[in-house]
């Protein structure tokens, strides 16, 4: 089974989430998509700006008619406070799978643009595939700029139509990284809290059910 890993603050989750995880599900023909609401960022400017109950209840919300897409809680809150580091997060999805499962990291290339700075970057991008997807007119190459320098680039092609296919290698190890460039939602979590922040509309940018939810919490008016 091909098991899309969706990991992020989901702060709120949006269109723009939703998009990236139908194209990595359409291109690769993943089986499902969990998405993973984070507890605690390691990155301190990622802090989340709703508690972490708020973001799961509206990332269910946002997938829950959506075949395929479901909430996982393996990203949840650590007992200790301690950061959740998606290296740790996915050797625990790895084992909580079967043996020839197969697990594609998915993300939006901004995301992707920070990898180098992540807790043991390089053991990360060789423990799982990555699927990254961007808008029309990205320069690919800025994401291939981001690897850590002890994690080589070459290309490698597959049988996936429509996806660039790279090899990232490390000693022995090896992953891949397909590179989706015609994601057509644009959209950002901090815009539509700035949008929400400023008093403005920003439903066209959630499900419905995800913008009732922050109207009713009175989530984002204050940042």
């Amino acid at each position: 089974m091909k098991i899309g890993f969706f990991g992020g603050s989901f702060d709120p989750p949006h269109r723009g989430h939703i998009a990236v995880a139908r194209l990595a599900m359409e291109r690769l023909g993943l089986d499902r998509v969990l998405f993973a609401p984070v507890g605690i960022q390691p990155l301190k400017r990622d802090r989340a700006r709703a508690a972490y109950s708020d973001r799961l209840a509206m990332t269910r919300l946002a997938v829950e008619h959506l075949p395929g897409f479901e909430v996982s809680l393996i990203d949840a809150p650590r007992p200790n406070g301690r950061p959740n580091y998606t290296i740790d997060t996915i050797r625990s999805l790895r084992d909580s799978l079967a043996r020839d499962d197969r697990i594609y990291c998915v993300m939006g290339a901004d995301s992707f643009l920070s990898v180098g700075k992540w807790y043991r970057a390089a053991d990360l991008l060789i423990a799982s595939d990555f699927v990254v997807a961007s808008r029309p007119g990205f320069d690919l190459a800025r994401l291939t700029a981001a690897l850590p320098a002890t994690v080589s680039v070459s290309s490698c092609g597959g049988p996936e139509a429509d996806a660039r296919v790279l090899c990232l290698c490390r000693g022995e190890h090896q992953s891949r990284l397909y590179l989706l460039p015609d994601l057509e939602e644009d959209a950002s979590a901090s815009g539509v809290r700035a949008t929400i922040h400023h008093g403005d509309d920003a439903s066209r940018l959630l499900d419905p059910a995800v913008a009732a939810w922050i109207r009713e919490h009175g989530l984002y008016r204050e940042e």
